[in-house]
């Protein structure tokens, strides 16, 4: 393919990595839409051309594709299948959910807000599908920023398997970027066997997370279960969930444990009527057995004093005196 060197007037102060301040021209000195070519992949610009037209537009700017820049060459950012992006937004609904409970970190993801990383081998542009910055970074996020001056803690990817190329740029090329560039956590998500999870060692070199559930270093307390990207829990579910009990809904959680104690009480006192009623209902019993054999007593008593009677009257009938007899 042959490359064209769009060589660019610059116009505004850029937003990149490197913060210089160029010269301003007006905006007629920017190419018109017929000017700039359209599908722009592969086509040769300046770092400066890149962050004053092709990384978000600039006035009469024209482009057509959402692009990182890889020393010196645009690349046009994939896409992503749609259960990949569903993936993606369950995480970020997670992550929203720990950094409401922890607030110790920012998150950024709208999968068009770059930073620019120097590498060994030059300078590249990226556009992180979900990054995260730390409170503690020595390079914070502000409200006005177009791009991050710094380098993010944790980058997340949803794979992009347009073709092969942007499979290999996720899978191998951004992880080694990444690395070098001493991103703490690189996650890329995927709906078949390419999903990994990373996390930096000690010699600057990713090591995969093992296990069925994602433990975040980066993030203390934010972990995930890997199955759980393609069923993807309500945040309710979530919250009944020993693995998300721990940042996932705060209050509901705390209402729930009263109401859960308020209703051991009423168990508890539930319990103890039982208890009453029984050992009331054993009293009754007992009183009423009690009675029972009181009046069995009177009647066999009864009995025996009509036997008496009965057999006095037949001894006197004999002519036998009773009282001799005793």
């Amino acid at each position: 393919m042959t490359t064209q060197l769009l060589s660019l007037p610059e116009t505004k102060q850029m937003h990149g990595y490197h913060e210089t301040t160029f010269r301003r021209d007006t905006p007629s000195s920017l190419p018109s839409k017929e000017q700039i070519p359209t599908g722009s992949h592969g086509l040769a610009v300046s770092e400066e051309t890149y962050w004053n037209v092709y990384y978000e537009g600039n006035g009469e700017a024209y482009y057509d594709g959402n692009y990182e820049w890889n020393n010196g060459t645009l690349e046009e950012k994939g896409m992503s299948r749609y259960q990949v992006t569903e993936m993606n937004d369950w995480l970020v609904m997670a992550l929203r959910e720990y950094l409401n409970t922890h607030q110790i970190a920012k998150i950024v993801c709208s999968g068009t807000f770059g930073f620019g990383l120097q590498l060994k081998s030059g300078t590249v542009i990226r556009k992180p599908d979900v990054a995260v910055v730390l409170n503690s970074n020595s390079r914070q996020l502000k409200g006005d920023d177009h791009s991050y001056k710094g380098i993010f803690d944790l980058c997340i990817e949803a794979l992009s398997d347009s073709d092969s190329r942007e499979v290999k740029k996720d899978t191998i090329q951004k992880k080694r970027e990444y690395a070098e560039s001493r991103i703490k956590e690189y996650y890329l998500l995927d709906d078949k066997n390419r999903m990994a999870f990373y996390r930096l060692n000690k010699w600057g070199q990713y090591e995969e997370i093992e296990g069925e559930i994602i433990q975040s270093s980066v993030l203390p307390g934010f972990q995930f279960r890997k199955s759980d990207l393609f069923r993807r829990p309500t945040l309710e579910e979530m919250a009944k969930d020993e693995v998300y009990q721990g940042y996932v809904l705060p209050l509901y959680q705390e209402q729930k444990q009263e109401l859960d104690e308020v209703k051991d009480e009423l168990d508890e006192v539930k319990d103890e009527l039982v208890i009453q009623r029984e050992r009331t209902e054993q009293e009754r019993q007992a009183k009423e057995q009690e009675r029972h054999d009181k009046e069995v007593a009177l009647q066999r008593a009864e009995q025996e004093r009509q036997r008496a009677e009965l057999l006095a009257a037949k001894l006197r009938e004999l002519g036998i005196d009773l009282e001799t007899v005793l």
